[in-house]
């Protein structure tokens, strides 16, 4: 099984396995309160959008007896409505913290090296129960990345080496949508394919065709390790709950010294795609300074005042 997932990984097994498979599963690395902190955000904005529209009339309960997983696709489920990403914001203390984590930087320091920024704004996942637009078809998050107007293609990322987090925040099933990877998918380069006008990039080949696909079931604690060109997916939820998860990605920092100029280039862009949307790169991984979060907060202000006038 391509999938590494031993409580014991080793540092050495933990590079291998990245190396050839493109992702590496480390379980239990994160502690369930370094996750409560966005579980609360999550449960406090369903809270506020329950509350808004019972005040509007458009549902006739606030559901506050109901679970984690079930309030906000209760929710959705009387609206009629499943979005296809998350209504509150994703910035804060408690998401410096996540992108913080020792234990997170230390698997990103075996794969990624030293020098390493997040880019500062997480996807956090609502995955509702049968959601056809939250089953993300198969793609490489370079696309994503580097992708911004429907049906054009821009390669920008692919000589430069990025890492997803992908992190549940409750248990992820086959049967409640969990990733599936291709491994060794990383070594087939930047595929073709552009986004749809539902926003979803879409692939030019069949790469079922090409590779084996794997599911990864995870449980809360253990994390999936990504790189930017392993080709993946999120297929159906078909249990009558949300599947709540969070991702977030890390970049080499745009001055790292080891960089080649095509690398540079791209993160560069990068980074300069990041602060165009107002957030600043949180810097991780340094030899140099590494800012604490009011240095961090205090820069976002900035930006988005710049960005406003």
């Amino acid at each position: 099984m391509s999938m590494t997932d031993q409580t014991n990984i080793t540092d050495q097994e933990i590079k291998d396995t990245f190396k050839r498979d493109g992702y590496v599963v480390v379980k239990d690395i994160i502690a369930d309160h370094d996750l409560e902190p966005i579980r609360d955000h999550i449960k406090t904005k369903v809270d506020e959008y329950a509350c808004e529209q019972y005040a509007e009339g458009n549902i006739s309960s606030l559901y506050e007896t109901e679970s984690f997983v079930r309030r906000y696709a209760v929710i959705c489920e009387e609206l009629s409505t499943s979005p296809r990403g998350w209504m509150g914001n994703t910035y804060g203390r408690e998401f410096y913290d996540l992108y913080n984590l020792p234990s997170v930087l230390h698997v990103l320091g075996i794969i990624h090296g030293p020098e390493i920024s997040n880019i500062g704004g997480p996807a956090l996942r609502t995955k509702l129960p049968g959601s056809i637009i939250t089953s993300f078809p198969w793609h490489q998050d370079s696309q994503y990345i580097d992708q911004s107007t429907i049906g054009k293609k821009e390669r920008h990322t692919e000589d430069l080496q990025m890492v997803t987090v992908w992190v549940p925040l409750v248990e992820a099933t086959v049967e409640n949508g969990c990733c599936w990877v291709i491994p060794g998918s990383h070594h087939w380069g930047l595929l073709d394919g552009a986004r749809d006008q539902d926003n979803n990039v879409r692939m030019e080949k069949d790469v079922e065709t090409r590779g084996n696909p794997v599911p990864i079931p995870l449980k809360p604690g253990g994390a999936l390790f990504m790189s930017n060109l392993c080709v993946h997916t999120s297929k159906l939820n078909t249990t009558n709950g949300c599947r709540w998860s969070i991702d977030f990605r890390y970049f080499p920092t745009s001055d790292r010294s080891d960089l080649i100029p095509k690398q540079k280039q791209a993160a560069e862009f990068v980074r300069d795609k990041v602060r165009r949307g107002g957030r600043e790169p949180l810097v991780v991984l340094t030899s140099g300074h590494k800012p604490t979060w009011e240095e961090w907060d205090t820069a976002n202000r900035k930006l988005q005042l710049a960005s406003r006038g």
